[in-house]
């Protein structure tokens, strides 16, 4: 049973994905079904997450070369990108700030302790790296990570509806958003409207875990 949980994983996502390309849905997310069924299924099972983990926890190490793939459509567009690189970083540092503050002070001011705020201070930066930042200002990775894949889906389900109802119809404008917000899976989730909106995305992502691992370590301390 145990070998089973990996091509059941890798088949769940195949399934669901088809899925919603066959019925064009945008809120069914392959990640989010994947994951609603296998949570289903581990409980109506008794199984542990350990013992899931265990033969299948390498589909979490894919997280860093699928970053890294995201440069790819990045590169296409190094050209534009070059012109504009001043303005796009004075924007997503600002971002990185806003949601690096708005996240601890919420978090506190609704009662959680100094731990939670400090662990989903990094909620929009992709998981590898949160995880780390999460170390550094001594939260709790498993709630980051967590936190992380929330956010992450969240973004990829109502993001680009949101965005287009807001009149954001600017293909890199919606790249920088859902790549600053919603890391990895905002970025991916965009780069299916097309080549350009990747590449901002993939940009976005990059420099908004740059910029909130230098700035989580001074902010966090000072506001939790």
């Amino acid at each position: 049973m145990n070998f089973f949980y990996l091509p059941l994983t890798i088949g769940l996502f195949v399934a669901a994905r088809a899925l919603q390309q066959r019925l064009a849905i945008s809120w069914l997310n392959p990640v989010l079904i994947t994951l609603v069924i296998l949570v289903a299924a581990l409980l109506s099972l008794d199984i542990s997450f350990s013992d899931y983990n265990q033969y299948s926890g390498w589909l979490t190490q894919l997280l860093e070369p699928a970053v890294v793939a995201l440069g790819v459509p990045l590169y296409k567009q190094l050209n534009d990108i070059k012109r504009e690189l001043p303005q796009i970083m004075v924007i997503i540092l600002l971002s990185a700030l806003i949601a690096i503050i708005s996240t601890v002070v919420v978090a506190l001011a609704v009662g959680a302790s100094s731990t939670i705020a400090a662990s989903l201070a990094p909620k929009s930066v992709t998981t590898p790296i949160a995880v780390l930042i999460s170390d550094q200002v001594s939260g709790e990775a498993a709630l980051t990570a967590i936190a992380v894949l929330f956010t992450g889906l969240v973004g990829a389900v109502i993001g680009s509806p949101v965005l287009k109802l807001c009149g954001v119809h600017s293909s890199k404008a919606q790249g920088i958003a859902m790549g600053t917000a919603c890391h990895a899976l905002g970025t991916a989730r965009i780069a299916e409207e097309g080549h350009q909106q990747g590449a901002y995305g993939a940009l976005a992502l990059v420099l908004s875990a740059t910029f909130s691992a230098m700035l989580c370590p001074i902010l966090v301390p000072l506001l939790a």
